[in-house]
């Protein structure tokens, strides 16, 4: 049987978006594929169980190396347990990658996909790449760098030799895919940067995630928020989102006691929202750390907002794709994009009319958005069902399943 490798720093039993969406996707591949996994130790914080270097789980073989446990908050500590890591996972699959074996690798952490590069010149071992962030325009975005910088002229470098290496890149998003376009268009002609990207979005858990009547939801009963008109952000509140967007326009309206924000997350930028919050001493949020809620209950969490508030930095389009998009999008939630205009985010608010899309930092026709939804309850339901249709639709496991064995079908076949 032909046999692929995924390398990913997070697998099961991780719950945050990487390590669900891969563990998904190798399970997916199992159906056809001999499938196996070499990833960091579980860090899963709800669960603190130890899990084993080696088992199987639903026809997938996982190995899972050792890595330091420095405190990624802070830069250097992250740093040491990439390096540490992603040295780890090379020697793993150094010893056992095979010829003809297949590679799937995802750009976060950025350190990753060049194992993946170094095992196709060490063993020629073709590899596909995964972009869930694209390299160094994220880091230039979220300001860590500037454009010119050396780091970003290397970044640039460096990324379009991994883009030129891969057989295959897979984009989340139309945006993505236009990026990456311009990046090998230097290397590359038309015809073989087309063959190269496959476009294939995230999908929506309807398993677990449907629309559901609010006035009996649990978490907003907790709250005591039933009559109000609550916006929700659910998910990673990282470097790259527009989280002071977000309190700044909840300091706005805490004179409206009609609209309620709640916040259910973690990230980087979680400990400045609480401060924030504090700071103003706001009446009018909830923040509640995602520990609280495990993946199994998110439905609850998703339908406990009458509009789901998606906020992204300026500079942020093509460079990342929200996932958590298609979960609110099932739950049967309008949402508010702050977002660039050509982002992938934009587009489908826009194409489908499932919300509103606003620039990033314009805090004042955010305001007057989230005032007009609180007013016409009518409209966001409509846009609510609208969106769950869609996502039923477009953005379902069984359509992106395929589209990743069709994906190795002609890697293996070339």
């Amino acid at each position: 049987m032909q046999r692929i490798w995924i390398l990913s720093e997070l697998y099961f039993p991780e719950e945050t978006s990487t390590g669900y969406i891969l563990t998904y996707i190798a399970e997916g591949l199992a159906e056809e594929y001999e499938v196996k996994v070499i990833t960091g130790p579980a860090t899963n914080f709800l669960h603190r169980d130890a899990y084993p270097d080696y088992e199987i789980k639903n026809g997938v073989e996982i190995f899972r190396c050792q890595s330091t446990g420095f405190n990624k908050d802070f830069f250097w500590g992250r740093l040491v347990n990439l390096v540490v890591q992603s040295t780890s996972i090379l020697w793993k699959a150094g010893k056992l990658c095979q010829r003809k074996d297949i590679i799937l690798v995802v750009t976060n952490p950025p350190l990753l996909p060049f194992v993946a590069l170094v095992l196709k010149w060490l063993k020629n071992c073709q590899f596909v790449l995964l972009i869930h962030d694209v390299y160094p325009e994220v880091l230039v975005a979220t300001g860590l760098c500037s454009s010119s910088s050396l780091i970003a002229r290397i970044g640039r470098i460096v990324s379009a030799l991994l883009y030129t290496q891969a057989s295959k890149i897979i984009t989340l998003g139309r945006d993505m895919a236009k990026i990456v376009k311009d990046k090998l268009s230097n290397n590359l002609n038309k015809e073989n940067i087309s063959s190269k990207i496959y476009l294939i979005p995230n999908w929506a858990e309807h398993e677990t995630v449907k629309p559901s009547d609010r006035n009996n939801n649990l978490l907003l009963q907790e709250l005591g928020c039933c009559d109000r008109f609550v916006v929700l952000y659910a998910g990673n509140m990282g470097k790259t989102h527009g989280i002071e967007d977000l309190g700044e326009v909840a300091n706005i309206l805490q004179v409206d006691s009609n609209i309620h924000f709640v916040v259910v997350g973690f990230g980087a930028k979680k400990k400045w929202l609480e401060e924030y919050v504090k700071s103003y001493n706001l009446q009018n949020i909830n923040i509640i750390p995602l520990s609280a809620r495990p993946r199994s209950e998110q439905s609850v969490s998703l339908n406990a907002g009458d509009v789901a508030l998606i906020s992204y930095l300026p500079g942020m389009a093509g460079v990342s794709v929200p996932s958590r998009m298609y979960n609110q999008m099932a739950a049967g939630k309008p949402i508010i994009a702050v977002a660039d205009d050509w982002s992938e985010l934009a587009e489908v608010v826009r194409e489908e009319n499932i919300g509103w899309v606003i620039k990033p930092g314009n805090i004042q026709e955010l305001v007057w958005t989230i005032q007009f939804a609180a007013n016409n309850r009518d409209l966001c339901t409509q846009m609510g069902l609208r969106a769950a249709e869609v996502a039923k639709n477009k953005y379902n496991f069984a359509q992106t399943n395929q589209a990743y064995k069709e994906l190795f079908k002609e890697v293996f076949s070339s």
